[in-house]
Formats: C-alpha cells, structure tokens, sequence
C-alpha cells in the first residue's frame, strides 16, 4: 500500500460508499485516537424493538473507544427497554408525551447540558435527532439520514442505508469506517439462546402484539395457526404470550388450555421476556419489538411480515425466517406453521 493510500484510508475506510466532509477527513487523518476519546453521545429516539437492536453498537463502541463515557440520548415517550446497562448516562429529551408542557426552550437546553462531546453518533434521523444533531456540540458527527441535503447539512461523516440491509449492521458501518470491526455473530449482552434453550420440554412462543394493529393478524387467524402447529408438533408445548395492550391478551384461546400442549403466559416484566425467548425452541411473531428481543437472543424466529418491510430487522449470520408474499398480502395459516416446521428442522 503506497503512502497516499494509508493517509486516505486513515480512519476513514471507504471509497465511494459513504460520505465525509472536509473537517472529518481532518479530524480523523490527523492525531485522532480511538484510546484517546472521552466524550460519546448516542441518539437513539425509538421503542422497544430499536432499544433492543441497538445494543451490539453500544458493546462495540465501548470496545473500540474503550477510555469514553458514553452517554445514550433517548427521549421521553420512548423509554421503555432503553439499553441503560450499557451506557453511562442517560439524557432524556422532551418527547411528544410532553408536546403541551415543553417548547423549543427546554429542548434546547436539554442539548446544551450534553456539552461538548467528542463524538456524536445519531441512530434515529428524526426530527428531534436533527435538532440534537444541528445545535448539539462535538468534534465528530456521524449519522445515516436518508435524505442527501441532511447528511451535508448535519453530518461530518454518513453512512448511507438500505431497507434491504439489517439496520444494525448500518448502524455498526458508522465503527467500520473508522476502522473497527465487528464480529460476525453480534454480541448484545443479553442471554443467549445457544446457552440457555431449554432442550428438555421445548416450547414454541407466539405473539400477536405491535405498536400498530395493522402489522398483527386477526385472531381468528392467530388461533389458526396455533391450532394447526399444535397438530403439527404436539411434542412441543405451544405458549401464547400477552402483552400490556388490551387487543394482546390471549382470551380468544382460552379454549385450547384444555389440551396439555398449549398454555397462556401473562405479560412478563423485560428482564422475565428476555429471559423466556432466550429459552425457548422458536418465537413466532410479527414484526414487533417482542421479536427484535428473540434476534437479541439468538433465538429463531418466523416473522411474518405483510405491513412492513421485513430486512431491515433480519440479520443475515443466522437463521431467521420470513413469511411474506411478493404482492404484501396476508400468509395464509398454512405458509405460517410451514414455516414453523422448517425453522424447527434446523
């Protein structure tokens, strides 16, 4: 490699794939030290499915800037599951819950308490971030919005991002292009499934619950497909989990408790769930933050997918499996347990 080309690639590993301005290439073909950055902030404004995935950048960003204190930027309406074991601090911005009692004031004063940071990664590119990302102060600002005119306006470094491509891998670009380089399998610091799958009474969880109706199946439908699986596979135990939401509740199956393969499980506290996917045989759900938390675990999952796009949460270095059809309807029951089987089978 000439001198020209390890001055070029010098923390900044791409050639026509991402975007840098004039001050990145600076900062980082200059005296820039992963060891030596001290201030990280991380903006990830999302719910409990986006919490989840974003941990494996959370471990490698500590690994990579082992001597920084990170903080996570979340906001107000999206807490739940925030990733909290992971950073150092946490700095919560004024969400839509808080629309009538907050304005641009606190906002901004809320970005200022951050102070000056080496490094700010934006994992959200929503209003909120870009706000974070226009008036907030570092050295280095790293993003991936879709739009090109943000990333000059916002971003020193960018990454560009693909509904076809696992969001955490992109978000994990932004840690290549400095140099690092992450495993294969991710690690999310939670139980792993390979570890903790319990082998002896294996058993099969579904759930029917999501953010927004349209992404769920009927019940009727949802009943279906257990029924059919519990044929299918009697030497699993079927367990239907509830959410907190009244319309994921599981008394339209009450009927199927009288056979002795299939039970109800209540909604569990975080720490309970993670623990529940990381130990059974497959989860089977839409696309949903319950689901994001089996990929979290190692655990395999069908997804079944008909509202939105199903390759964005679906990791490529293990199995995971999708039902969908080309033209976005509904996957029959049938398509749905068939899927089961296959993803049992290996």
């Amino acid at each position: 490699m000439t001198r020209l080309s390890q001055d070029r690639l010098k923390h900044l590993w791409f050639e026509r794939g991402a975007y840098a301005n004039n001050k990145a290439r600076q900062f980082l073909q200059g005296n820039f030290d992963p060891q030596a950055i001290r201030k990280i902030t991380v903006i990830r404004h999302a719910a409990l499915g986006d919490q989840v995935i974003v941990r494996p950048f959370l471990v490698e960003v500590r690994k990579f800037f082992p001597n920084a204190e990170i903080t996570l930027a979340a906001v107000s309406n999206y807490q739940y599951g925030m990733p909290t074991d992971l950073v150092d601090h946490v700095s919560i911005m004024p969400g839509s819950d808080q629309r009538k009692t907050t304005g641009i004031k606190e906002k901004l004063a809320c970005i200022k308490a951050l102070g000056e940071q080496d490094i700010m990664f934006d994992l959200a590119s929503t209003n909120r971030s870009h706000w974070m990302m226009a008036f907030g102060k570092a050295k280095l600002k790293i993003g991936f919005p879709y739009n090109n005119l943000v990333r000059k306006l916002l971003c020193d470094v960018a990454i560009f991002r693909s509904d076809l491509q696992p969001e955490v891998e992109v978000m994990l670009d932004m840690l290549r292009i400095l140099g690092h380089t992450p495993p294969m399998r991710l690690d999310f610091a939670y139980p792993d499934h390979q570890l903790v799958c319990d082998k002896e009474q294996p058993f099969i969880l579904y759930f029917n619950g999501a953010s927004v109706k349209d992404k769920i199946l009927s019940k009727d439908q949802m009943r279906d497909v257990i029924a059919r699986s519990m044929a299918a596979l009697p030497d699993f135990q079927h367990v239907y989990l509830e959410g907190k939401n009244d319309f994921e509740k599981g008394e339209f199956l009450e009927d199927l408790t009288a056979q002795n393969n299939f039970s109800i499980q209540e909604c569990l506290p975080l720490d309970e769930l993670v623990q529940k996917v990381a130990q059974s045989s497959l989860l089977v759900a839409p696309d949903t933050g319950v689901r994001n938390i089996a990929i979290s675990t190692h655990t395999p999952t069908v997804g079944i997918f008909y509202f939105t796009v199903p390759y964005r949460y679906t990791p490529l270095y293990e199995p995971h499996h999708i039902v969908m059809r080309s033209d976005a309807s509904i996957p029959s029951s049938d398509e749905i347990v068939s899927a089961i089987s296959s993803a049992l089978e290996l």
